[in-house]
Order: structure tokens, then sequence, then C-alpha cells
């Protein structure tokens, strides 16, 4: 995963590929360009500038034989934990070949205990070992050891057995009392069975067996809570964590120092004027005190995600800084994969999510010892230096509330969160690294240039800004893809790549539900490509909402100031409903117009069928022409009848209702025997087909 620059290391930048020939200094090295078949220098900012581009004309790309694109891998929650088992087992049966331990490979191989191999394996080969090793030489880390996606893998247990198995180890590893496994698979046994008398038969839980119940108690049994009852909480956490000193760097990133503090110092936000106070997380060089990297969240305390950022931050270079910030004076190059990180042993420290992280890259952990201080003082030190400096203005909370009195910072308060990364660049750069530091005896920025020659250590950067950024991304969610690509945090991200994902899952028929993966900053994403096993980048588009509330995308984007915006806008939405009497005004105005012009549109077509009828006239092959207005009266309603014929229909009304039906059946007749006397057959001999004439 990461290379080295040193002599014949093979890289590309864009289309153009570079070896390099030798090492000038550390800032600059002679390559020779395979393009053009000529030898030219190239310095290590520009190789810094091209790793973080985005740009694939000038992108930095190293040349390793396993160059396939499957950034899936780096992401560890892909994985089962049966799959980072063997990936850890796999490492455990090279190590000592690659580390020259081994001197006869085939009595190591067949002499190697079959309880430690692979859950693929059931026996192990030579062969095998050696192509183990030629997987692990390309990249020289353990996730290449990791198996090729085949199908789903794991056990076969049940989330139900699962989960009643590891109750129950929790509750025997809570007592102090020794048993025997055996006893307490009997005993889980045991328990199994009377819990399956108040369940149905088909819903009844499986007991597991004796082998089976062995290897996953060893998985899920925690030592820690009997150790505490029989030893005491101090034995415990020695046994735990295996320090009990200090620990005395030799050389630059042989140990580096995490930790975080709220900031005494209080930031608004212009839009809204909501104050904040930050929490800086830092991490500095044991050896040299040289800052390698912070990051600002705005919450109680750090996740294992913020803790992964922060890594992030120390293992790239920082680059474009003055650029971003041009009150910056002085140079910052600290930044490294670190040996071993020192942590203290808070609750949100010790999680698995980091270790594994750490694990899988060859980094180790050190947890300092319970109210032990002195043992990261390094850091402690920083921090308070860093805290110092910012209660000489406007804004600053002080160190204690004696000191603050009745000083309001929230209303003193005048910076954004933009304005707080440059002054924290300023403190770091110019007052940090660049500053006489009495503790180490120098200037940081110096003493880490000079240990980094002294001690031959030759700095490596991640073989993709992708791969680094993968495993370390901090938060994962699931969304679908639209034409205007996701939506998170009430934005829209998209590109070509997306855009192509898209109509590829659209015309496959595949699930439309995408697997998204970010980090601190949410300039970019990573949407995960499940048919091709990748990732690929989407970018925030900039909309007149985030011109309106000022957001620049020169500056990191956190997910904090989306989120905010994203509430403030679903707020305004649900008052402006609370409060919209004048639009219920205009729908019921919109349906009365749409009734008047119903109205009007059907008196003018009535008008208009009246007029049709008085000048329509009507014809008749039998009778001619007649005008059958004439009998229609003008007022339908009134009907004019005879005197002495209305006093005779009152008072015989059946005699009048059989006259009209004897009417009506002689006019019938009368019809029917003109129609006999036609001939049609005349009529039909006389019609003829003609062309028409052009």
């Amino acid at each position: 995963m990461f290379i080295t620059l040193d002599c014949g290391t093979q890289f590309k930048i864009g289309n153009t590929e570079f070896e390099i020939k030798s090492i000038v200094d550390d800032k600059t090295f002679e390559v020779f360009n395979k393009n053009y078949r000529m030898t030219e220098r190239i310095t290590l900012k520009e190789l810094h500038e091209s790793f973080y581009t985005d740009d694939e004309t000038k992108k930095l790309r190293f040349y390793v034989e396993d160059d396939s694109d499957e950034t899936a891998k780096w992401d560890m929650e892909n994985h089962t934990p049966l799959e980072k088992l063997d990936m850890d087992r796999k490492y455990a049966i090279i190590q000592p070949i690659i580390e020259g331990r081994v001197q006869n490979v085939k009595e190591y191989v067949d002499n190697y205990p079959t309880a430690l191999l692979p859950s693929s394996q059931t026996k192990l080969y030579r062969s095998t070992v050696y192509r183990w090793i030629k997987k692990y030489s390309r990249q020289e880390n353990k996730l290449s050891l990791l198996p090729a996606a085949m199908g789903p893998k794991g056990r076969h247990i049940d989330t139900e057995n699962m989960g009643f198995l590891r109750d129950f180890i929790e509750e025997l590893d809570k007592k102090a009392e020794i048993q025997t496994t055996r006893d307490k698979w009997l005993l889980y046994g045991k328990e199994v069975k009377r819990h399956n008398t108040f369940r149905e038969e088909k819903q009844q839980l499986s007991i597991l067996s004796e082998s089976t119940f062995r290897r996953l108690y060893k998985e899920m049994h925690d030592p820690r809570p009997r150790q505490i009852q029989i030893m005491g909480i101090a034995h415990a956490d020695l046994a735990q964590n295996g320090v009990r000193s200090s620990f005395i760097a030799e050389r630059p990133l042989q140990y580096v120092e995490l930790d975080w503090t709220p900031l005494d110092y209080i930031i608004v936000n212009f839009d809204t004027d909501e104050t904040y106070r930050p929490i800086v997380m830092y991490a500095v060089d044991k050896y040299t005190d040289m800052p390698l990297g912070y990051i600002v969240i705005f919450k109680e305390q750090p996740s294992a995600g913020d803790w992964k950022q922060l890594l992030l931050q120390i293992m790239t270079p920082k680059t474009n800084i003055k650029e971003l910030y041009p009150r910056v004076q002085k140079e910052w190059s600290g930044y490294g994969k670190p040996q071993t990180i020192i942590m203290d042993n808070a609750s949100v420290n010790d999680c698995e999510e980091v270790s594994e992280v750490c694990g899988a890259i060859g980094i180790g952990l050190l947890f300092n010892e319970k109210a032990s201080g002195h043992q990261k003082g390094t850091v402690e030190n920083a921090l308070g230096k860093i805290n110092r400096v910012f209660h000489a203005y406007r804004g600053t909370t002080f160190s204690n509330f004696q000191e603050k009195g009745h000083y309001n910072s929230k209303k003193k308060a005048c910076v954004d969160i933009n304005k707080l990364h440059e002054m924290i660049h300023i403190v770091i750069v110019d007052l940090v690294a660049n500053k006489y530091n009495r503790g180490v005896g120098g200037i940081p920025e110096d003493l880490w240039n000079e240990a980094l020659k002294d001690s031959k250590i030759r700095r490596q950067l991640p073989q993709q800004k992708e791969y680094i950024e993968l495993l370390f991304a901090s938060s994962s969610t699931y969304r679908i893809i639209g034409p205007k690509g996701i939506e998170l945090q009430g934005q829209f991200y998209n590109s070509e790549p997306l855009n192509e994902l898209r109509l590829m899952i659209q015309n496959t028929g595949g699930n439309k539900k995408v697997r998204v993966r970010y980090g601190m900053d949410m300039r970019h994403i990573y949407v995960y490509d499940e048919k091709n096993k990748r990732y690929v980048l989407a970018y925030l588009k900039l909309n007149s909402r985030l011109m309106r509330h000022h957001v620049d995308f020169n500056y990191p984007i956190h997910e904090e100031h989306l989120a905010q915006l994203c509430y403030m806008n679903n707020r305004d939405a649900n008052e402006f409903l609370q409060n919209q009497e004048h639009v219920t005004d205009a729908l019921t105005s919109l349906e009365a117009i749409v009734q008047e012009g119903n109205q009007e549109y059907k008196q003018t077509k009535r008008k208009r069928r009246r007029e049709d009828v008085e000048s329509s006239k009507e014809f008749s092959a039998i009778f001619g022409v007649g005008n059958k207005a004439d009998s229609i009266p003008h007022d339908a309603n009134v009907v004019l009848v005879n005197q002495e014929e209305a006093d005779q229909i009152a008072e015989h009304p059946s005699n009048v209702l059989a006259q009209i039906t004897e009417d009506i059946s002689a006019a019938k007749i009368i019809e029917e025997e003109a129609l006999d006397k036609v001939d049609f057959e005349q009529i039909n001999a006389s019609w003829t087909i003609e062309r028409k004439l052009r």
C-alpha cells in the first residue's frame, strides 16, 4: 500500500511514465521519462501536488504488480470476521519466513499446527505459502492476503443462536470462580434445553458441538471482568495494556501521540448567529515535537471515525497551505506512517474499529495507564500551548471560570469555521513547528528534517489517495442514485462515473440502493459499484443555496455544516406550513375561476345550438326539404292549446292518450308505403365508380 521513493521506483503522472534513477537531495529526484526517453528532475512538492489532484491528466500513480481496481478491499467493513481472521493467520504463517527466521521451509510447513491454519486450509503446502509471500510482497500489507470475493462467507450459525451464546458467555465472564470449558459447554446445553421448553418446535435453538463451542468461546471470552474481581482494576489494566512507564522515542515516527481537548475559543456561524465551542484532535511526533495533523469536530467527544480521519491527516502530506492561507509564513513538512501511536485509555479511544484498521497496515497501538498523563506528555503540552495562544483573542473561554469572570465569550465571538482553520494553521506552522522548543532543544521543523536524514528514514506515500481515504473513511450509509445524483445532508453529489453507474444499474436491473463512504471533508464521497467491486467518486454540486450561505469550496466542508443547513431548510419549510393562509386562498380562487369558466362555456354552447337549429335545414330523400324549426316554439316551456281541447283532455285523459297512439301508428304505415314505392335497384344502377380527375 505504501511506496518508498527510492531508486528504481516507477510511477506515472497522467499518461507519462517515470522511473527514479537517483536521489539528488531530500526534496529532488532525478527521474527517467520513459515516454520521451530523457532524464529530468522532479521535486517532492510536485509529487505531493500530483498525489492530491483529482485531474487524471496530472494524477500520480505508482506502479505495482497487482494493479487491480478493486478498491472495495480497502474498506474493512466489507470483510467478514472470518476473512480477517484468515488474513491474520496467513500473515502469521509467512512472517517468520519473510523475516528470515526460518531456515528449513519444508520442515516448518510440515510441522505447522493445524489448529492455526486458515479456515480454507486443511493442510499446509509450500506452494501455498510461497503464493502468499508473493501476494504480500507486492504491496507489503496484510490486506493483500484477503481471499477474493467468491460468494457469502461466515459460519452457518444463525443470528439468534449466536446472540444466545454471546449472552451466555458474557454471564460466565462475570464470575470469579474457575470452570473448565467442558463444564461451561454442558451448562450451555442445559440452558438451551431449558430455554427450548418455552418455544415452539420450529423455533427451538440448536445445541452447538463441543468443538464449535470451544472455538467460539475463545473468540467471545473477555477475561477482563474476572481479572478486575481477582486482581483489582489497576492490575487488570496492566494485564490488558501491558504499559507501566513512559516511552522513549529514538527516531521520528517511532511514537506518535494522539489526544483531544475542547478548544478555549468560541466560533460563530455568520448566517445563523449560532455559536460553537469546537474540539481539536491533535497528533504530534514524540521524538521531535513535530505536529503531524489536526482535525476539528463539533460534538462532545470523538468517535472511531474521527480518530481514523486524524490518522489520515498524519499519513498524508500537507499541500497548498500557503495558497489557502497566505498569512502562513513557514513550511509544514510533518507527515508519514507512524510505527506506533499512543492514546489514553478512555472508552472512546479503545475501539475495535481503530485497532482493526491500524493492524491491517502495521501500525501498533499503545494505551497509557489510567491517570497517567505523563506517558503522553508531549501531546498534552502541545494542546496546552495551542489553547494558551487563543486566550489572547476575542471569543476565548479562558482556562477556567475564575479567570473568565463575567466575560461573555459567546457575545464576543467573531470568527467562523474557515477563519478558525486559518488561525490553527498559523499557530501550528509558525508558532509550534517553526518556533524554538525548550523541551526538545531546537525548532521542531529543523529537528524533524535532520532526524529523517540521520536515521535514514524514507517516508512513504500511499499507493493511491483513494485507497487511504477509503480505509480511513469515518462514515457510511446507503442511498439511491437518481438523475441528480446522490442526496446526502440535503445536498446532491454527482459525477460522470456515478451517472454511468446509475445507467448500468437501470439497464441491468441491479440494486438501486448503493453504499456511500465519506470522511470529514464532504466535498467528495465514494459510491460502491457492487458489480465491478470498486468505488467511484462523486463531488458536491455547487448551488445557489450554498452560495447564499457563503460556503467556500476551497476549504474543507464539515458534515455538521451541511447538516445544519439541511436542518435550517427543513425548519423554515415547516414554519411556512404553519402560516400559509394566502396559499389556501390562492387555491380557492383558482377553483372559483375554473367553475366560472365552466358555467360561461356551457351558456355559450347552449346559445350556439339554438342559433344553429333556427338556421339549419333538414334534407329528406322522400319528403323533400322542410323547415322543422318552424314547428318548434320560441319558448319550449309554454304550449298554446285550444280551451275546448284542454277541457276534453282534463275530462277523458285515457281517450286522448289512445287517440295519440292511433295517430302515431297511422303515420308509420304511411311512411312504410312510401318507402315500398321507391325503386332502389334503379338508383343503384345509376351509381358508378370514377377516377378523380387531375
